[in-house]
Protein backbone atom coordinates (compact mmCIF):
# COMPACT_ATOMS: atom_id res chain seq x y z
CA UNK A 1 0.00 0.00 0.00
CA UNK A 2 1.32 3.44 -0.96
CA UNK A 3 2.35 5.51 2.06
CA UNK A 4 1.13 9.13 2.38
CA UNK A 5 4.58 10.66 2.71
CA UNK A 6 8.11 9.43 2.10
CA UNK A 7 11.24 11.57 2.29
CA UNK A 8 14.49 10.07 1.00
CA UNK A 9 17.95 11.66 1.50
CA UNK A 10 16.48 15.16 1.17
CA UNK A 11 18.96 18.04 1.21
CA UNK A 12 18.59 21.79 0.82
CA UNK A 13 21.03 24.69 1.17
CA UNK A 14 20.44 28.43 0.88
CA UNK A 15 22.97 30.81 -0.57
CA UNK A 16 23.43 34.17 1.17
CA UNK A 17 26.16 36.66 0.32
CA UNK A 18 28.09 34.00 -1.53
CA UNK A 19 27.98 31.50 1.32
CA UNK A 20 26.04 28.26 1.51
CA UNK A 21 23.89 27.69 4.60
CA UNK A 22 22.63 24.16 5.19
CA UNK A 23 18.87 24.09 5.82
CA UNK A 24 18.20 20.34 5.87
CA UNK A 25 20.42 17.34 5.33
CA UNK A 26 19.60 13.66 4.79
CA UNK A 27 15.92 13.93 5.75
CA UNK A 28 14.79 10.32 5.48
CA UNK A 29 11.54 9.07 7.00
CA UNK A 30 8.16 7.53 6.17
CA UNK A 31 4.72 8.57 7.41
CA UNK A 32 1.92 6.01 7.65
CA UNK A 33 -1.76 6.56 6.88
CA UNK A 34 -4.13 8.11 9.43
CA UNK A 35 -1.41 9.32 11.74
CA UNK A 36 -0.16 12.60 13.17
CA UNK A 37 3.55 12.94 12.46
CA UNK A 38 5.35 15.83 14.14
CA UNK A 39 8.60 17.53 13.26
CA UNK A 40 9.77 18.96 16.56
CA UNK A 41 12.60 21.45 16.79
CA UNK A 42 13.70 24.98 17.52
CA UNK A 43 12.91 27.86 15.21
CA UNK A 44 15.27 27.69 12.25
CA UNK A 45 15.87 23.96 12.54
CA UNK A 46 14.62 23.18 9.01
CA UNK A 47 10.99 22.23 9.66
CA UNK A 48 9.45 24.90 7.42
CA UNK A 49 11.98 24.26 4.65
CA UNK A 50 10.86 20.64 4.57
CA UNK A 51 7.18 21.62 4.41
CA UNK A 52 7.84 24.00 1.53
CA UNK A 53 9.65 21.27 -0.41
CA UNK A 54 7.02 18.62 0.32
CA UNK A 55 4.21 20.94 -0.81
CA UNK A 56 6.07 21.81 -4.07
CA UNK A 57 6.80 25.44 -3.14
CA UNK A 58 10.57 25.02 -2.99
CA UNK A 59 13.00 22.89 -4.97
CA UNK A 60 15.41 20.62 -3.15
CA UNK A 61 19.12 20.26 -3.95
CA UNK A 62 19.02 16.46 -3.89
CA UNK A 63 16.90 13.57 -2.68
CA UNK A 64 13.17 13.41 -3.12
CA UNK A 65 9.77 13.46 -1.43
CA UNK A 66 6.86 11.31 -2.54
CA UNK A 67 3.26 12.02 -1.56
CA UNK A 68 1.08 8.93 -2.00
CA UNK A 69 3.71 7.66 -4.42
CA UNK A 70 3.79 10.88 -6.47
CA UNK A 71 7.14 12.63 -6.92
CA UNK A 72 7.29 16.31 -5.98
CA UNK A 73 9.15 17.19 -9.18
CA UNK A 74 7.26 15.23 -11.81
CA UNK A 75 3.80 15.11 -10.22
CA UNK A 76 3.52 18.54 -8.56
CA UNK A 77 -0.03 19.29 -9.77
CA UNK A 78 -1.36 15.97 -8.48
CA UNK A 79 0.34 16.51 -5.13
CA UNK A 80 -1.23 19.96 -4.77
CA UNK A 81 -4.67 18.45 -5.34
CA UNK A 82 -4.12 15.97 -2.48
CA UNK A 83 -2.64 18.33 0.12
CA UNK A 84 -3.68 21.28 2.24
CA UNK A 85 -1.33 23.67 4.01
CA UNK A 86 -1.26 26.11 6.91
CA UNK A 87 1.83 28.18 6.10
CA UNK A 88 3.82 29.43 9.07
CA UNK A 89 3.65 33.15 8.36
CA UNK A 90 0.44 33.54 6.36
CA UNK A 91 -1.95 36.45 6.93
CA UNK A 92 -5.60 36.88 5.95
CA UNK A 93 -6.85 39.74 3.78
CA UNK A 94 -7.69 42.62 6.13
CA UNK A 95 -11.12 43.53 4.74
CA UNK A 96 -12.57 40.05 4.43
CA UNK A 97 -14.13 38.19 7.34
CA UNK A 98 -12.97 34.74 8.43
CA UNK A 99 -16.21 33.27 7.10
CA UNK A 100 -15.63 34.92 3.72
CA UNK A 101 -12.06 33.64 3.60
CA UNK A 102 -13.17 30.04 4.06
CA UNK A 103 -16.17 30.38 1.72
CA UNK A 104 -14.20 31.92 -1.15
CA UNK A 105 -11.46 29.33 -0.73
CA UNK A 106 -14.06 26.60 -1.02
CA UNK A 107 -15.42 28.19 -4.18
CA UNK A 108 -11.90 28.36 -5.62
CA UNK A 109 -11.61 24.62 -4.99
CA UNK A 110 -14.70 24.13 -7.14
CA UNK A 111 -17.27 23.56 -4.43
CA UNK A 112 -20.87 24.63 -5.06
CA UNK A 113 -22.35 27.62 -3.23
CA UNK A 114 -24.32 25.34 -0.95
CA UNK A 115 -21.37 22.99 -0.41
CA UNK A 116 -19.02 25.90 0.29
CA UNK A 117 -21.44 27.33 2.84
CA UNK A 118 -21.79 23.96 4.58
CA UNK A 119 -18.01 23.47 4.72
CA UNK A 120 -17.57 27.02 6.03
CA UNK A 121 -20.18 26.61 8.74
CA UNK A 122 -18.70 23.26 9.78
CA UNK A 123 -15.14 24.51 10.25
CA UNK A 124 -16.24 27.70 12.02
CA UNK A 125 -18.19 25.62 14.54
CA UNK A 126 -15.39 23.06 14.82
CA UNK A 127 -12.86 25.75 15.77
CA UNK A 128 -15.34 27.78 17.88
CA UNK A 129 -15.00 30.81 15.58
CA UNK A 130 -18.65 31.88 15.30
CA UNK A 131 -18.29 34.78 17.70
CA UNK A 132 -15.78 36.56 15.40
CA UNK A 133 -16.35 34.83 12.04
CA UNK A 134 -18.25 37.83 10.59
CA UNK A 135 -15.83 40.55 11.66
CA UNK A 136 -13.34 42.00 9.19
CA UNK A 137 -9.90 40.57 9.82
CA UNK A 138 -8.41 44.05 10.20
CA UNK A 139 -10.28 44.20 13.53
CA UNK A 140 -9.18 40.79 14.79
CA UNK A 141 -6.41 39.83 17.19
CA UNK A 142 -3.28 38.08 15.98
CA UNK A 143 -4.54 34.78 17.35
CA UNK A 144 -7.90 35.13 15.60
CA UNK A 145 -6.14 35.83 12.31
CA UNK A 146 -3.99 32.74 12.79
CA UNK A 147 -7.09 30.66 13.53
CA UNK A 148 -8.61 31.95 10.31
CA UNK A 149 -5.69 30.52 8.34
CA UNK A 150 -6.07 27.19 10.15
CA UNK A 151 -9.79 27.18 9.26
CA UNK A 152 -9.03 27.77 5.58
CA UNK A 153 -6.69 24.78 5.46
CA UNK A 154 -8.94 22.43 7.44
CA UNK A 155 -11.93 23.26 5.23
CA UNK A 156 -10.26 21.47 2.32
CA UNK A 157 -11.08 17.80 1.75
CA UNK A 158 -7.41 16.83 1.43
CA UNK A 159 -5.73 13.49 1.96
CA UNK A 160 -2.76 14.95 3.82
CA UNK A 161 -2.57 18.20 5.81
CA UNK A 162 0.66 20.11 6.40
CA UNK A 163 0.24 22.27 9.49
CA UNK A 164 3.31 24.47 9.91
CA UNK A 165 3.26 25.92 13.43
CA UNK A 166 -0.57 26.13 13.35
CA UNK A 167 -1.03 27.20 16.98
CA UNK A 168 1.62 29.89 17.15
CA UNK A 169 0.18 32.98 18.84
CA UNK A 170 -2.96 31.20 20.08
CA UNK A 171 -4.11 31.23 23.70
CA UNK A 172 -4.28 28.00 25.68
CA UNK A 173 -8.01 27.40 25.17
CA UNK A 174 -7.87 28.06 21.42
CA UNK A 175 -4.82 25.83 21.06
CA UNK A 176 -6.82 23.00 22.64
CA UNK A 177 -9.64 23.60 20.13
CA UNK A 178 -7.16 23.21 17.29
CA UNK A 179 -5.78 20.04 18.91
CA UNK A 180 -9.30 18.60 19.10
CA UNK A 181 -9.91 19.43 15.43
CA UNK A 182 -6.64 17.78 14.38
CA UNK A 183 -7.59 14.64 16.30
CA UNK A 184 -10.99 14.54 14.58
CA UNK A 185 -9.34 14.75 11.17
CA UNK A 186 -7.08 11.86 12.10
CA UNK A 187 -10.14 9.85 13.15
CA UNK A 188 -11.57 10.49 9.67
CA UNK A 189 -8.54 8.73 8.20
CA UNK A 190 -6.58 11.87 7.29
CA UNK A 191 -2.80 12.14 7.62
CA UNK A 192 -1.37 15.20 9.37
CA UNK A 193 2.18 16.52 9.21
CA UNK A 194 2.64 18.92 12.10
CA UNK A 195 5.63 21.16 12.71
CA UNK A 196 5.92 22.67 16.14
CA UNK A 197 8.34 23.89 18.76
CA UNK A 198 5.82 23.30 21.56
CA UNK A 199 6.74 20.20 23.55
CA UNK A 200 3.28 19.73 25.02
CA UNK A 201 1.71 19.93 21.57
CA UNK A 202 3.98 17.27 20.11
CA UNK A 203 3.50 15.01 23.13
CA UNK A 204 -0.30 15.37 23.18
CA UNK A 205 -0.97 14.87 19.47
CA UNK A 206 1.72 12.80 17.84
CA UNK A 207 1.70 9.16 16.84
CA UNK A 208 5.34 9.63 15.89
CA UNK A 209 7.80 12.46 16.46
CA UNK A 210 10.96 13.35 14.56
CA UNK A 211 13.33 15.59 16.51
CA UNK A 212 15.13 18.06 14.24
CA UNK A 213 18.24 20.02 15.13
CA UNK A 214 20.19 22.32 12.79
CA UNK A 215 18.76 20.70 9.69
CA UNK A 216 19.33 17.10 10.78
CA UNK A 217 16.86 14.45 11.91
CA UNK A 218 18.31 13.43 15.26
CA UNK A 219 15.82 10.74 16.30
CA UNK A 220 12.37 9.48 15.23
CA UNK A 221 9.83 7.33 17.02
CA UNK A 222 6.81 7.19 19.29
CA UNK A 223 6.85 9.19 22.52
CA UNK A 224 7.56 6.05 24.54
CA UNK A 225 10.23 5.02 22.08
CA UNK A 226 11.94 8.40 22.35
CA UNK A 227 11.82 8.23 26.14
CA UNK A 228 13.62 4.91 25.96
CA UNK A 229 16.57 6.78 24.43
CA UNK A 230 17.35 7.90 27.97
CA UNK A 231 19.04 5.37 30.20
CA UNK A 232 17.11 6.55 33.30
CA UNK A 233 13.40 6.86 34.06
CA UNK A 234 13.30 9.72 36.59
CA UNK A 235 14.23 13.40 36.54
CA UNK A 236 15.18 15.32 39.68
CA UNK A 237 15.65 19.09 39.55
CA UNK A 238 17.66 20.66 42.38
CA UNK A 239 17.17 24.45 42.28
CA UNK A 240 20.24 26.54 43.08
CA UNK A 241 22.54 23.50 43.20
CA UNK A 242 25.78 23.29 41.21
CA UNK A 243 27.31 20.04 40.05
CA UNK A 244 30.00 18.23 41.98
CA UNK A 245 31.33 14.69 41.84
CA UNK A 246 29.02 13.46 44.61
CA UNK A 247 26.14 13.44 42.10
CA UNK A 248 27.95 11.29 39.52
CA UNK A 249 26.83 8.03 41.15
CA UNK A 250 23.15 8.84 40.60
CA UNK A 251 23.27 9.02 36.80
CA UNK A 252 23.50 11.71 34.15
CA UNK A 253 23.31 15.42 34.94
CA UNK A 254 22.66 18.72 33.20
CA UNK A 255 23.77 21.95 34.83
CA UNK A 256 21.20 24.67 34.11
CA UNK A 257 21.39 28.39 34.97
CA UNK A 258 18.97 27.95 37.89
CA UNK A 259 20.02 24.57 39.22
CA UNK A 260 21.02 20.98 38.57
CA UNK A 261 18.95 18.48 36.58
CA UNK A 262 19.64 14.81 37.33
CA UNK A 263 18.51 11.85 35.25
CA UNK A 264 18.39 8.93 37.63
CA UNK A 265 16.32 5.93 38.72
CA UNK A 266 13.44 5.86 41.18
CA UNK A 267 15.52 3.88 43.68
CA UNK A 268 17.98 6.79 44.00
CA UNK A 269 15.42 9.51 44.73
CA UNK A 270 15.31 9.03 48.51
CA UNK A 271 19.09 9.28 48.79
CA UNK A 272 19.14 12.43 46.64
CA UNK A 273 16.42 14.02 48.75
CA UNK A 274 18.17 13.07 51.98
CA UNK A 275 21.32 14.83 50.84
CA UNK A 276 19.47 18.06 49.97
CA UNK A 277 17.35 18.65 53.06
CA UNK A 278 17.70 22.46 53.00
CA UNK A 279 16.02 22.87 49.61
CA UNK A 280 13.87 19.73 49.83
CA UNK A 281 10.56 21.60 49.61
CA UNK A 282 11.56 23.03 46.23
CA UNK A 283 12.99 19.89 44.65
CA UNK A 284 11.05 18.64 41.61
CA UNK A 285 10.77 14.89 40.98
CA UNK A 286 8.98 13.22 38.07
CA UNK A 287 9.25 10.83 35.13
CA UNK A 288 11.41 11.80 32.18
CA UNK A 289 9.50 13.70 29.50
CA UNK A 290 9.87 14.85 25.95
CA UNK A 291 11.87 17.89 27.01
CA UNK A 292 14.39 15.61 28.68
CA UNK A 293 14.68 13.56 25.50
CA UNK A 294 15.29 16.72 23.50
CA UNK A 295 17.96 18.01 25.88
CA UNK A 296 19.62 14.60 25.95
CA UNK A 297 19.72 14.26 22.15
CA UNK A 298 20.66 17.77 21.09
CA UNK A 299 22.13 19.22 24.29
CA UNK A 300 19.98 22.34 24.55
CA UNK A 301 16.58 23.54 25.65
CA UNK A 302 13.84 23.85 23.08
CA UNK A 303 12.00 27.14 22.69
CA UNK A 304 8.43 27.65 23.83
CA UNK A 305 8.48 25.33 26.83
Amino acid sequence: MTVPLESVDLRKTYRYKGRENLAISNFTFTVRRSMIFSLLGRNGSGKTTFVKIATTQLEQDSGTVRVFGKDIKTDADEIRSMTSLVPQESRPFPHLTPREHVYYYQRMLGNTREGAKDSTDYVCILLDMDYFADKECVNLSGGQKQLTMVAISLSADAQIYFLDEPTIGLDVITRRKVWEAIQKFKEKGKTIILTTHYLDEAAALSDEIAIVSYGTLVRQGTLDGLRSALSHDTRVFLPGVRYDQSYAKFGESQELPNGLLLYTDRESVDEILAGNMISKSRIEVGPVGLDDVFISLVGEQIEGE
